[in-house]
């Protein structure tokens, strides 16, 4: 399985300045945005981390994967959600590329761990031998930060000050996400049942 993005998210969904307010920087003096790229760095690697931690895109994106099997129910259980749209599925080997018609399959609601099915809830259509399967989907909880739900941006900024405070990685070995943040994603992990 390989799961890449098609089309990345901006390259910093969450406002700077709400995130300065976070942090309680000073503000009246003069902005010269010195720190600016220093908190993007920290935002973009706190909501990556998230992002794994509980298999779901934050901000609406274009993601591809690819996959030689579906799971032994001939279902796959998507990696990353809250899924808005599957754009296509196909079959490839080399140059050629098999489109698997849209009413062929079929995506079962809910908020995380998504399963794509064959119509009806039965099975995908095989894939042929030597083949891979490519699906295009789009995955996030919206265009903007707006969307996103409360917990998951708290915890985008907490991350992001803890990244911000312990800049020079002189942080007790072993410590890793602070005990608030994992709280907060332990409401959005996806359950196994």
């Amino acid at each position: 399985m390989i799961l890449t993005e098609a089309s990345p998210a901006a390259v910093n969904p969450v406002p700077l300045d709400e995130f300065a307010a976070h942090l309680r920087m000073a503000q009246g003096f003069a902005d010269d945005s010195a720190e600016d790229a220093l908190l993007e760095l920290y935002l973009r690697n706190a909501t990556t981390v998230v992002e794994a931690r509980v298999c779901k895109a934050l901000i609406r994106r274009q993601f591809k994967l690819q996959v030689t099997a579906w799971n032994r129910d001939g279902q796959l259980v998507l990696p990353v959600g809250p899924v808005a749209a599957i754009a296509s599925i196909s079959f490839i080997k080399g140059a050629t590329t098999i489109a698997v018609a849209a009413g062929a399959w079929s995506l079962a609601l809910g908020g995380s761990r998504q399963r794509l099915t064959g119509s009806g809830g039965g099975a995908l259509p095989a894939i042929p031998q030597g083949h891979l399967a490519e699906l295009i989907f789009d995955a996030g909880f919206g265009p903007s930060w707006n969307d996103v739900p409360g917990d998951l941006t708290q915890a985008v900024m907490l991350l992001a000050a803890h990244y911000f405070e312990n800049r020079t990685g002189d942080s007790e070995p072993g410590r890793g996400i602070p005990v608030a943040v994992q709280a907060l994603l332990e409401t959005q992990q996806p359950v196994r049942l």
